[in-house]
């Protein structure tokens, strides 16, 4: 019986680590608004009405920062204005946690163009979709460059939408958490063989 108790709760745990892995955040600037059940519903996640308050993002070296739940996703950031949607970014990225996913605007972005950003994240399992009202300037004193941060220690680089070689202490990050994965799985399955004898 006490057998059973352990591997319910191991399902369980695995279960809620899955749960929380299914998911990313945008955390800078940030989102419009955030419900994790409704993150599958495009265009915003559920959030579908433009926030009276926008964020001044610089025409030059700006960038939004998430951070993902899963280990490898790709994503795509477009600006959408009335009906008229331009793709600004896109990219993958093969760690977890904090990401800062550049912006390429094309010479119609001018100063004072306001634009809501849409981003479209795949980990996967579903496009999941969240959205931030921006205007964009020449000048952004509040914005804050120093937002811009890679779990796995790379830069990034605004002149496109790659980024360097990950630092040794990155690649530690990402595979610490692949390792954790790989553990508890074959933990489980040794358990789940062993209460099966």
């Amino acid at each position: 019986m006490y057998h059973r108790y352990i591997l319910i709760i191991g399902i369980a745990l695995i279960a809620m680590q899955n749960m929380v892995l299914a998911h990313f955040t945008l955390t800078y600037p940030s989102s419009r608004g955030f419900n994790e059940d409704q993150e599958s519903v495009a265009p915003c996640g559920g959030f579908n009405t433009a926030s009276a308050q926008r964020v001044i993002l610089p025409l030059q070296n700006a960038f939004i920062e998430i951070n993902s739940g899963h280990t490898s996703y790709s994503y795509q950031i477009n600006a959408i204005s009335g009906n008229d949607t331009v793709q600004v970014g896109q990219g993958s990225r093969n760690y977890p946690q904090a990401s800062c996913l550049p912006i390429q605007l094309n010479s119609a972005f001018k100063d004072g163009t306001n634009t809501t950003l849409q981003v479209v994240y795949n980990g996967g399992d579903g496009l999941l979709y969240q959205c931030v009202d921006v205007t964009f300037a020449n000048s952004a004193p509040s914005f804050n460059s120093s937002a811009c941060v890679n779990q796995d220690g790379s830069k990034t680089s605004f002149g496109n939408s790659s980024t360097s070689s990950p630092s040794s202490s990155g690649n530690q990050s990402s595979n610490g958490t692949s390792s954790l994965s790989v553990g508890v799985f074959t933990f489980m399955a040794v358990l789940f063989t062993f209460l099966l004898a």
